[in-house]
């Protein structure tokens, strides 16, 4: 997940971004509109090149950074460093909606569906990555990819509950549900890491069974 840095083209990339973000709900996002963008975020041609060398596409996977990065610092917050996990992904999952939300009609615009709009499943995987990591996550086997691979199922579904529905009040019963489901998930792997690690090792079977 890239930060904010003082860098120019980064600084640029910014300020592209909000113009864009104001006017792609009208326009869509075209290149015309991204030219628009440029002019009314007072950047030159080449500082809008340098900002955005590949077009509109880079102004999406600026905006899935933004996203990821809330959801991230979202996590982090000493205040919700109490709650349970569940509270805990469910406030990153909020925080990236409501970054998103800051512009529902040019992300309605740009999402054919959830990866259209970040810019392909990348996005979806670096807003679930910054939560697991916002959430001090440790593991760096398989259980690595596979909290993030379900994370990234319920940004996706949720974000689409989220389009549909702008009332926060079913979102969040939606989201609780999925979450629910991941903790679920959680609990049986878990469960199932028991009971692989009481059997004993095929070797020390195929052992004895030799003498």
């Amino acid at each position: 997940m890239t930060a904010p840095t003082d860098v120019p083209s980064d600084l640029f990339l910014a300020r592209l971004t909000d113009a864009m973000l104001t006017l792609a709900g009208d326009s869509g996002w075209t290149r015309a509109t991204l030219d628009a963008a440029a002019v009314a975020a007072g950047l030159s041609p080449g500082e809008a090149m340098l900002a955005a060398p590949d077009g509109v596409s880079t102004v999406l996977r600026a905006l899935a950074e933004r996203a990821a990065r809330a959801a991230g610092e979202a996590v982090a917050d000493p205040a919700v460093a109490k709650l349970k996990v569940r509270e805990k992904v469910k406030a990153g999952v909020r925080a990236w909606i409501a970054t998103l939300a800051l512009h529902r009609a040019a992300v309605k615009r740009a999402a054919g569906s959830p990866a259209s709009i970040l810019e392909g499943p990348g996005g979806l995987w670096e807003a679930a990555d910054a939560i697991w990591s916002g959430l001090g996550d440790k593991s760096t086997d398989y259980n690595w990819y596979t909290k993030r691979m379900t994370l990234v199922a319920v940004l996706g579904s949720t974000f689409t509950a989220w389009m549909a529905d702008e009332d926060l009040a079913v979102l969040d019963a939606f989201l609780d549900r999925r979450i629910e489901n991941v903790m679920q998930i959680e609990a049986l792997k878990a469960e199932a890491r028991k009971a692989f690690a009481s059997l004993p090792h095929p070797l020390d079977i195929l052992g004895r069974a030799g003498r």
